[in-house]
Formats: C-alpha cells, structure tokens, sequence
C-alpha cells in the first residue's frame, strides 16, 4: 500500500520523470482529461495513448498497470532466452537486457518504452525461431509502443524476410521515396514539425530539419542515426534541470556501446553466420519509416539495442548453428 502510494505521488509530482520521460504527462492526461470519458469518445488513445488507455481499463490502478508490465518483462525475457542454446547465451541475454534501463526500468512508470523493448524480443524471436505466434505478439505490442514502431516492425518484414536474401533494392527505394515525400508531410501533419518534440541542441535539430526539407533524407539518415545516440548523454551534462536527461543518458551511453560492438564486426567482416548480419541490417534499418521526423530523441529508436545483442550473443558467445542460419546458408550458397 506505501508502495502503491509512493508510485502515485511520484506521477503525480512529476520526479517518475527520473525512470520516464513522459509517465507524468500520461497521468496527467488521464486524471484531467480522460477518467471520465468513454473510451468510444477518445478512439485517438489507441494511436497515441496507450498508456492513458491502460489506466482507463484498470479504473486508474497504477499498480495493476505495473504488475502487468513486469509479468509481460518476464515473459519477454523468457522468449529470448529460449531464442539461445548454451546456458552462456542465455545468461548473456538477461545480462544484456537487464543493464538496458528503459527494460528494467520500464515496469515502474507509465511509458510505451516497455512495449518497443518486448516487440522487438518478440520479433526476434520470430525471425531466428520462425514461430508466427511470436511475430503476432510482436505486431500487437509495437502497436501499443506506438503506432510507427508498428509501422517500423511490417517495414521490417518487407525489406529483410526471414529466408529469402535481404532487399537491398527496396531499402534504396524506400529511402528515396520518403526522402521525396518527408518534407510534404512535414508541412501537413503538424506533430511531425512540432517544436516540442525538438529539444535537442538547438543548431543539431535545424540542420537536421533543414536537410530532410530539402529532400535530403537518404544521405543523411546514417548521419542522424549515429548522431542521436550519444546526444542525450550529452545532454545530460548542460541540461541538468531535465529529470528524463539521467536515464536517457545511461541509455545512450548502452547504446553507444552496443553500436561500437556491432560496428566491429561489420568494419572487420568476421560475423561467423549471415544470421548475425542480418540482425545487424535490422538494427540499422529498422527507424528509416520514422527518424525523418523532427523526433531528435533516441529513445524513439532505442529498441534497436535488442537487434544488436542478438547479433553479439550469435557471434560471441552462441555459436549453435540454428535451422535458419543453415536455411539461409543454402540461399546464399
């Protein structure tokens, strides 16, 4: 009960803010606007709100909600163990997940970082195991992060399929249409061009804004990519004031880490199985649908870090040869 007291005070004050950016904002809104309104009346929460959704459907009960996100943690970590052969694999695996603090974390506050983090556990799965109830879950849980991660994950499907070769063609295509497109829709919908969402260094999200307004999204996607990774780190040390900036500097500097380690294999061309390339290519094109936004924050994107350490436990520390690496193997041979 002082727990349950404890987690509502911190919402509610705003210092939630040191585990999630935007769980007193959710609050918020559910407190001022939404506890009393029909969920038929509010359809938008099933795109933007899942949080606020949430908390409607247990009658505003923070610790149901937080029970709920730690059984669906622990499910998704059984997932991804089960992805690895070697009892080294698998303690990599929770390793690896538990030092990333948005899925240690992200149980205690309201936040959709939670959902990205086990969609893409989930998706993994699906893509080394093949299990289709996996990918299901996947799609479903993307969706409740936010609609364009669900966007991000059926991108995935159509540009690196499980057993055919990766299409490299329809990675170039897309690329270039959303670089021709971007700017139009930047100028129609105005939550892709909001000046709220832009709270990077000032100089960093004009040129960014600037570049992809003039159509030059597919050249500088790699560059924004590797760019907001460490730019909450950063941030952390001229922004002090911003209680969000601590976590989401532990999280980039995981990140960070993570990308130098992936980096390393594709710069020294020693991934052991075109599975672990694979699961590279996944990690660096799964943002190209939304990063040419406005978005200059790399919690949008982080769930990336997922993809990475399945590709570093394969190439590290699990070698078992898994029937889809044979399959692709074949295909490539």
């Amino acid at each position: 009960m002082i727990f349950m007291d404890a987690l509502r005070e911190a919402h509610i004050t705003g210092s939630i803010g040191y585990l999630a950016s935007d769980a007193a904002t959710y609050f918020d809104a559910y407190e001022v606007r939404f506890q009393d309104v029909n969920l038929v009346e509010a359809p938008e929460l099933l795109l933007v709100g899942s949080p606020i959704l949430f908390m409607k459907l247990v009658n505003g009960n923070l610790l149901l909600i937080q029970l709920w996100q730690l059984a669906l943690m622990f499910i998704s970590i059984k997932v991804g163990v089960g992805c690895f052969e070697t009892m080294r694999g698998r303690v990599t695996f929770i390793v690896g997940s538990l030092i990333f603090p948005y899925f240690l974390l992200g149980f205690l506050s309201l936040n959709k970082e939670i959902y990205s983090m086990c969609a893409t556990i989930f998706y993994a799965s699906y893509y080394l195991r093949g299990k289709r109830s996996h990918l299901l879950v996947a799609l479903i849980l993307a969706f409740f992060s936010r609609y364009y991660m669900l966007i991000s994950l059926v991108t995935l499907l159509l540009l690196v399929p499980r057993i055919v070769k990766p299409r490299y063609w329809l990675i170039y295509t897309m690329l270039i249409v959303i670089s021709v497109v971007a700017p139009f829709v930047k100028s129609i919908v105005p939550m892709y061009s909001s000046e709220e969402l832009n709270d990077a260094p000032s100089r960093i999200g004009l040129i960014s804004s600037k570049i992809i307004d003039s159509f030059g999204y597919a050249i500088f996607y790699p560059v924004k990519y590797v760019i907001l990774i460490p730019m909450r780190a950063y941030s952390f040390f001229i922004e002090t004031s911003r209680t969000a900036n601590a976590m989401e500097g532990l999280v980039s500097i995981a990140s960070l880490a993570m990308l130098i380690l992936v980096l390393y294999l594709v710069l020294l061309k020693i991934q052991t199985r075109p599975i672990i390339g694979r699961f590279i290519l996944l990690g660096f094109i799964a943002p190209m649908p939304i990063m040419w936004s406005e978005i200059m924050h790399w919690r949008y994107y982080s769930f990336v870090y997922f993809f990475f350490i399945f590709a570093v436990i394969l190439h590290f520390v699990d070698r078992h040869q898994y029937p889809l690496s044979q399959q692709i193997n074949a295909n490539h041979a």
